[in-house]
């Protein structure tokens, strides 16, 4: 599929291009912002960008400014990418909380550059010029604004980037407040970039998150499951490009990717794409729903059926699945019968009724939809008490809370 982005150079005072800032654009007619989630359209980009061609030789190792949102700062996205290329640019909406404060810091440390956007000082946001060194300062504010703020910039000895420059005398203007670096109309328009950019296939994601999930995962077993897909494949092959420090030696397998970067950074590629792939709307909701899921269908055939293993792992993954079956509406049943999954695992994500995996697919349902009604038929034909449920609802809570935390580290 297409994808697209645009890209603003950034100039320094000799008129020399010195980063380029990324901006969000979801057709190839879209001249400006258009998305109603901020951490879905920065998604959106660094899906584009940094996993949709190789980063390096587009922008000749230049610097790049991405827009962060307060919950992707939070959900630590930045540590992901690689510091040497990224300028991570904190946006006006952001909240000095304490816990983004933290991770703030915990950038700095790490040697990542960072800027604030569109900023006018204020005694709450001052917070923030203790760790970005660039403030963007946009000069469509009022002029009593821009001229504080770049005041105190002066004194922290913080490097001014005025943006929105249309004009010469525009240009003039933010020179004498003490900017060095500049953007806008007066220089160049945003410069639309269009990709052919394959996606990863949803399964394949519910299938390494099912890996992931145990602790003696062997890095093979990750690379069999991304070279199924290609493209992930192709992903992963440039990720691993952009996180290896000497840029010499590129990555020719999968195998070779994997080991290159070891599990920590492959569990990171996984999240950050699985991000921008699920619904921007509901990530945190798909996720937890499909993992609470999994488990509810794996403990009802635990309690059913206590030492038949093989069957509870296919619940599980029953559970995991079907996430993503419901969440594409239009997938028809010759798209599950060709999947690469046994007989009853199909059975239940057709939902067949009086079938063990079906009747418990549709329970958890039930059970998600508060359908009490539905439930009671299932349990009283199962011969399951209101105590037993209780028990497996806590158990899934448990189990969901937990890897919903591990996921990330």
């Amino acid at each position: 599929m297409d994808s697209y982005y645009a890209r603003q150079p950034i100039f320094n005072l000799n008129n020399d291009t010195i980063a380029y800032e990324l901006l969000f654009r979801n057709s190839g007619g879209s001249t400006s912002y258009s998305f109603n989630s901020g951490e879905g359209a920065s998604l959106s980009v660094i899906n584009s960008a940094f996993l949709g061609a190789d980063l390096r030789s587009t922008f000749r190792n230049k610097k790049i400014y991405i827009n962060f949102t307060e919950s992707l700062i939070l959900k630590d996205v930045v540590t992901i990418l690689p510091k040497d290329m990224l300028v991570v640019e904190i946006l006006e909406d952001v909240n000095p909380t304490p816990e983004v404060i933290e991770k703030l810091k915990e950038y700095k440390e790490k040697g990542y550059r960072m800027a604030v956007d569109d900023f006018i000082y204020s005694d709450e946001n001052s917070v923030f010029l203790e760790y970005a060194e660039i403030v963007k300062i946009d000069f469509r504010s009022p002029k009593e604004d821009i001229e504080r703020t770049a005041e105190i910039c002066r004194k922290l000895k913080k490097r001014i980037l005025a943006e929105k420059i249309e004009t010469a005398e525009e240009l003039e203007y933010a020179k004498s407040l003490g900017a060095i670096f500049f953007q806008g109309y007066y220089f160049s328009r945003p410069l639309l970039i269009s990709l052919k950019n394959p996606n990863p296939l949803q399964i394949t994601f519910m299938q390494l998150m099912v890996k992931l999930i145990d602790e003696d995962v062997h890095l093979g077993e990750l690379s069999k499951i991304i070279r199924t897909d290609s493209g992930m494949t192709l992903k992963f092959l440039r990720f691993v490009n952009l996180q290896r420090e000497d840029h010499l030696e590129r990555i020719k397998s999968v195998h070779q990717a994997v080991t290159a970067v070891g599990l920590r950074r492959t569990k990171d590629f996984i999240y950050l794409l699985s991000l921008h792939t699920m619904n921007e709307n509901f990530i945190d909701e798909m996720i937890t729903t499909g993992f609470f899921r999994a488990k509810f269908c794996e403990s009802i055939s635990g309690l059913l059926f206590p030492n038949n293993n093989k069957q509870k792992e296919e619940m599980y993954l029953l559970g995991l699945i079907s996430i993503i079956i419901d969440c594409n509406a239009e997938t028809e049943n010759e798209e599950i019968d060709v999947l690469p999954l046994s007989d009853n695992i199909k059975d239940g994500l057709h939902r067949i009724e009086d079938n063990l995996f079906g009747d418990t697919l549709r329970a958890a349902i039930a059970f998600e939809n508060a359908d009490w009604d539905s439930l009671d038929e299932f349990c009283k034909k199962y011969e399951i008490t209101s105590a037993d449920i209780s028990k497996i609802n806590l158990r899934c809570i448990m189990h969901t809370n937990e890897l919903i935390k591990n996921i990330r580290f």
